[in-house]
């Protein structure tokens, strides 16, 4: 095990195994141990950790040399797109991090003496009309109708681009620029829009199956749940949760995701650990 800290997201430290392959929702160690990853990496990983679409972009926008952050068709295409996923939006800012978003946006929605608190509708129910919220796929019957969404896609790692969009074109107008960002990072995300729009019904079915899980959870919505344990409650219940094979998110300030596939046997020593902590609520 080893001590990891992702800093782009200001994560604090937490426990994880080193890991040396990944394959769909599945990790595997140096001694070949496998874990069924309830993390996702924030839900970066939703589609699994070896998108086949994904992987082939990369190959192909590669072997074309756009890798410099110079000017491309790619963010237009990316408006287009967007468009799509999210009918009434549209890209206004491009930044570098999460960082540079949530600084950009406190100049615009946030007090100047507090941070900007961005909803998540993974965890709680947004009130109608807030102003700055995350957008997560898959998420059922939950209407977020915020001014601003920052959506979190699916993409291989966390040097994705922080995608801003609003429903009145006039934002833009009171942030920063976009930052100059990588072709080959905006032709992911075009991919990865794609994916979700074209995937099949059957597919997308798969991301709100029941399980036994949902009903030890505080809040379930889609394939996010939320439990009710305090922080010392919660550590605990992370351990041993690793120990058993299955990994979770560092604190409860990101959703434990359910992969739309495993089997009985993966979890099997993880259920009782999961009754233990959750069914004391």
């Amino acid at each position: 095990m080893m001590h990891f800290m992702g800093r782009q997201n200001d994560l604090p430290p937490y426990t994880m195994p080193l890991v040396v392959r990944a394959r769909e929702y599945h990790l595997y160690d140096r001694e070949g141990k496998r874990y069924i990853d309830f993390f996702q990496n924030h839900g970066r990983a939703i589609l699994g950790h070896r998108p086949d679409g994904i992987l082939r972009a990369m190959k192909s926008t590669a072997s074309r040399g756009l890798l410099a952050e110079y000017p491309s068709v790619y963010p237009g295409r990316l408006e287009k797109i967007v468009e799509q996923l999210l009918p009434g939006y549209r890209v206004v800012r491009l930044y570098d991090s999460r960082r540079y978003a949530v600084e950009a946006l406190r100049q615009v929605f946030g007090p100047d003496d507090a941070p900007l608190v961005i909803a998540d509708p993974a965890l709680a129910d947004i009130a109608t009309g807030r102003t700055v919220a995350f957008w997560r796929p898959f998420l059922a019957d939950v209407e977020v109708n915020a001014e601003v969404l920052i959506p979190i896609l699916p993409f291989p790692g966390n040097f994705i681009c922080e995608m801003v969009c609003a429903k009145d074109p006039t934002v833009a107008d009171q942030l920063p620029p976009s930052d100059a960002i990588s072709p080959l990072v905006i032709d992911l995300m075009v991919k990865t829009i794609g994916d979700l729009l074209s995937m099949e019904e059957k597919q997308r079915k798969r991301f709100f199956r029941k399980t036994y899980l949902h009903v030890l959870m505080r809040r379930t919505c889609g394939p996010y749940c939320v439990t009710s344990l305090d922080d010392a409650a919660y550590r605990k219940f992370h351990t041993a949760s690793l120990d058993a094979g299955v990994l979770l998110p560092p604190t409860q300030d990101a959703p434990i995701i359910i992969p739309p596939v495993f089997t009985e046997g993966e979890v099997a020593r993880f259920l009782p650990i999961a009754e233990e902590f959750l069914g004391k609520r």
